[in-house]
């Protein structure tokens, strides 16, 4: 999966155009004799001077190759791109004045003035002439599909009588290719290889050089093909900017959704988890667009080259001219100072700096006296319209501070303050912070550690260690992401044109709102369910079905896992007891309003914890149910019912389940229609594959040295219940959803249906339709009944639109229908309140045996008359009673159970945490407050 920006698209064009140039001109030059005034040029390496890049276009023109439509409109792509760089670096240059940026400019005229020409030799002029633009943008579309590298080949002379079927088959073996050769930087100061003529029996030849024979043009991968220009520190100015600009969009638009939690009740977790993911796309822009660039890839570096190592002039200089409407007065004109410390996230990144540099003086815990000389002063419920800009900056900065000190603190606290923590037992600029670490049982900050150990790693630096070139981007960004949820909930949101916004704060809106509900903190009226109530209802229902078999004990112990979790919320989600435990020795820094601070003052971590939590519970329900008889026997007793008629329509949260989990309840995913008993076992009894059994094996070998609920987890082999929510996938990608397998993936997801946008499309012949990749993905969305996607050749997404934010608003759909009741509501659904409901069916069931018309269900609930030959299935009555009912035989015990299902009924929505009704999806395109009246967009 690709997530674009400015500059990936550049590179992407640029390597295609080139791929064709080079191929075809070598073709050319491998195929004919050249003339004796010809100057051959054939490459071997895809590095291409730009000065080539004319002469390439020359020797194609001369010999009358017919120019695809595909390769002008690659022509156009590039030059426009450049051509916005290069306005751009003129914009930049206007603010700061100097000769590096000079040659820069330098070095954009004469590349766009070079390829316009070579456009021009192949007849560009003529096609923009002759073709109506909208029109033939369509018709590339068609032509180049979203993968135009798979089309490539055929435009080589060299394969111009190749069998066009053979280039869609090879596309695999050339994407390995270029999976296994060096990385781009590696070959970035080589220069293309040229021919040269020697004589030969009088006569001059070609004489290939010794790359040509080492490696041929043809294992050369298409990531290596690069157009080598003067001034290398040009493309990464490039970079900075598509990076910056990737940095603004998403801001803005996690601006929004944090507006949503405080003022429309959106779920602070489906604010959080995509803001992870936004933080995860700029993780991957860097590994792309920096791998060019070792050593450069720091936010010092960005920082520097956005402001030219000079942040108070180009606060002054950097203006922003904002054209009128089409049709107002163009006197309308109007142009504004652009808050380039907001735009380009200097001031969160200060704040980072400030913080690390304080906390490395003692590695204390504690602040320097000059630095709490600043911080103690603060208080959460300024009003903040009563305050000027600066005042209000000086505010964020000590929150932001303080909630450093506390959030390295809690993940730090067992190293500088355990038992064990002695000095010489840790050292201290040496541990691993992470999950992954010697202290992994001690850490309790509930989805951000991720964030927690880079930010650790750097304050736990010996003093005076230089550290400002380890801090990433993405760090940056995702300290800045934090730090706005809060802000946002006090009424302050920013727009790079109009700066400060300010509103009054959220009435009644708490960060921990929808944690609470989780748990079950709120008020008891209103639900009297959550996590901690519904694992003891659990527990104490399912005691009450006691039996001396093995699976009574597999399931008590899956409980007991459920408790440990328990056990691990209440030490660590949404709350710090260790600033009360440690006291004086270490008091929160918020502990003058509230020593629960750092989760009291953070949406964003409240928003995380609570994420992460309903993925580990989940999880483990997963494991229970994949250990626990009642599930499957409810469910297969429920659709026999129904097949069979007792039931005059479906038990809506059953039905539900069943759609929703069908692949772990049912044999192949399909629910029976005859034959229940046979169906039911072989689904149950489904052979588990050796890989499973070993790695199952293994796994308990390793559960002696298990410290959390999570290593468990991991080590768990599931046999049947293997559905994965939304939330887990994105856990296990690390939040890059580049990484999520399509085997994971739903085809109907957003998720799903970028991938099939994006997969590679064949066709045979202009006059046959178009084919896609027979990938995993396409053939479950084949199965799934998708099959207009595979038949619409014009309405494929372009790879343009798969900007990171374009990305980022189709994706947080699956995760709002994950957690708030979509067609796939995984994360949303109490299990431990629907295992319950389970449990009493059977309970209700046992109530009903007295007045059943069923004499084996009377007899076997009865303990006046216990009958002989039922007293081997005394141990487990449930299985005996719902193996005799899906034989289908006894009617009176099958109209039994039916009355039993109608008493414990109920909609998929009477057991979710959040009330559809309170939590109904709010339209992306009508944010509560329009904080922008402008876009301000740095390319």
């Amino acid at each position: 999966m690709q997530i674009n920006n400015f500059y990936v698209l550049y590179k992407q064009d640029t390597r295609l155009l080139l791929y064709w140039l080079v191929k075809t001109s070598n073709g050319i030059i491998q195929s004919q004799d050249a003339a004796e005034n010809e100057t051959p040029l054939e490459n071997f390496t895809g590095q291409v001077p730009v000065a080539d890049l004319v002469s390439m276009a020359e020797i194609i023109a001369k010999h009358d190759v017919e120019i695809p439509s595909m390769i002008f409109s690659l022509f156009q792509s590039v030059i426009e791109l450049r051509s916005i760089y290069h306005s751009q670096f003129q914009q930049l240059a206007s603010v700061h004045p100097n000769e590096e940026l000079e040659r820069n400019n330098v070095t954009h005229k004469y590349f766009i003035d070079t390829l316009t020409t070579a456009f021009n030799i192949l007849g560009g002029e003529a096609w923009l002439s002759s073709h109506d633009q909208e029109k033939q943008a369509k018709s590339d579309e068609e032509e180049a599909g979203p993968s135009i590298f798979t089309t490539a080949n055929k435009f080589s002379v060299l394969n111009l009588e190749s069998d066009p079927e053979s280039d869609g088959a090879n596309h695999e073996e050339s994407d390995k290719e270029s999976s296994s050769v060096a990385s781009p930087q590696q070959k970035r100061r080589k220069r293309a290889g040229k021919g040269k003529r020697k004589k030969v029996n009088g006569k001059k030849t070609r004489r290939k050089s010794s790359r040509a024979t080492n490696e041929p043009l043809d294992e050369v991968p298409l990531e290596s093909y690069r157009i080598i220009e003067d001034n290398e520190m040009t493309e990464y100015v490039m970079a900075v900017l598509a990076l910056t600009r990737d940095w603004i969009q998403l801001r803005s638009f996690l601006q929004d959704f944090w507006q949503r939690v405080a003022y429309k009740n959106l779920n602070t977790a489906v604010a959080a988890t995509t803001a992870k993911i936004a933080v995860g796309m700029v993780k991957q822009s860097e590994s792309t667009i920096f791998v060019d660039f070792p050593g450069y890839e720091s936010f010092e570096m960005v920082m520097h080259t956005l402001t030219q190592g000079d942040v108070k002039k180009a606060e002054k200089e950097f203006r922003l001219t904002i054209e009128p409407h089409k049709g107002e007065d163009s006197a309308k004109t109007t142009e504004v100072s652009l808050d380039i410390k907001e735009l380009f996230l200097i001031h969160a990144y200060e704040d980072l700096v400030d913080f690390i540099t304080d906390y490395q003086k003692t590695r204390s815990g504690k602040p320097t006296k000059r630095m709490l000389a600043q911080l103690d002063k603060w208080h959460p419920h300024v009003n903040l319209k009563d305050v000027t800009k600066e005042q209000r900056i000086k505010w964020r900065r000590s929150y932001t501070i303080n909630w450093l000190y506390d959030l390295v603190n809690v993940t730090a606290c067992a190293a500088l303050f355990g038992k064990d923590a002695k000095g010489e037992d840790y050292v201290l600029d040496q541990v691993d912070w992470s999950n992954a670490g010697p202290l992994k049982s001690h850490h309790r900050m509930f989805g951000l550690i991720d964030f927690a150990a880079e930010v650790t790693t750097l304050a736990m630096q010996k003093p005076g260690t230089a550290f400002s070139h380890k801090i990433p981007s993405h760090l940056v960004f995702y300290l800045q992401c934090i730090m706005d949820a809060w802000t946002i909930s006090r009424g302050w949101t920013i727009s790079g044109v109009e700066g400060h916004i300010i509103i009054d704060p959220a009435k009644g809106f708490h960060p921990r709102r929808d944690l609470k509900i989780f748990l079950g903190q709120g008020d008891p009226a209103a639900s009297g369910h959550g996590f901690f109530l519904d694992t003891e209802n659990l527990k104490s229902t399912y005691q009450r079905f006691q039996t001396t078999d093995k699976a009574f004990e597999h399931t008590m112990d899956c409980i007991v896992v459920l408790e440990k979790l328990g056990i691990e919320f209440n030490a660590a989600l949404g709350r710090c007891l260790l600033f009360q435990q440690l006291g004086a020795v270490l008091p929160s820094r918020f502990s003058a309003t509230s020593f629960n601070g750092v989760w009291d003052y953070s949406p964003f971590l409240c928003g995380a914890g609570l994420a992460e939590a309903i993925e580990l519970t989940y999880r483990s329900i997963m494991v229970l149910w994949d250990r626990m008889r009642e599930p499957m026997l409810v469910l297969h007793l429920h659709n026999m019912l129904v097949q069979k008629g007792y039931l005059t329509r479906p038990i809506s949260v059953y039905n539900r389940l069943d759609d929703v989990f069908s692949e772990s309840f049912y044999y192949r995913g399909v629910r029976p229609k005859d034959k229940f008993v046979e169906n039911f076992q072989a689904h149950v009894h489904k052979m588990v594959t050796r890989k499973e059994f070993l790695q199952d094996r293994a796994n308990r070998r390793a559960t002696s040295t298990i410290t959390s609920a999570r290593e468990f987890l991991g080590l768990v082999v599931l046999r049947l219940f293997k559905q994965k929510s939304t939330l887990l996938l994105y856990q296990e990608a690390d939040w890059d959803p580049s990484r999520i397998p399509d085997c994971d993936i739903e085809p109907w997801s957003a998720l799903g249906m970028i991938r099939l946008n994006q997969t590679r499309r064949f066709r045979n012949s202009a006059s046959c339709p178009w084919t896609l990749e027979k990938t995993e993905l396409v053939k479950r969305a084949h199965f799934a009944g998708m099959d207009e996607l595979f038949s619409r050749n014009n309405e494929e997404i372009r790879d343009s639109e798969f900007m990171a934010e374009m990305v980022l608003s189709m994706l947080w759909n699956d995760i709002h229908g994950d957690l708030c009741g979509g067609l796939r509501p995984l994360s949303s659904l109490n299990y431990l309140w629907i295992t319950i409901r389970f449990l009493q069916y059977f309970e209700e069931l046992e109530k009903e045996a007295e007045t059943s018309g069923s004499a084996m269900i009377r007899a076997l609930y009865s303990t006046k008359e216990p009958r002989e030959d039922l007293a081997a299935f005394q141990g487990d009555k449930r299985l005996l009673v719902s193996l005799r009912a899906l034989d289908g035989k006894d009617d009176e015990l099958l109209k039994t159970m039916a009355k039993t299902f109608e008493k414990c009924g109920g909609t998929l929505a009477n057991f979710m945490y959040w009330p559809e009704e309170a939590m109904k999806a709010i339209a992306f395109n009508e944010p509560v407050i329009r904080a922008r009246g402008h876009d301000c967009c740095v390319m």
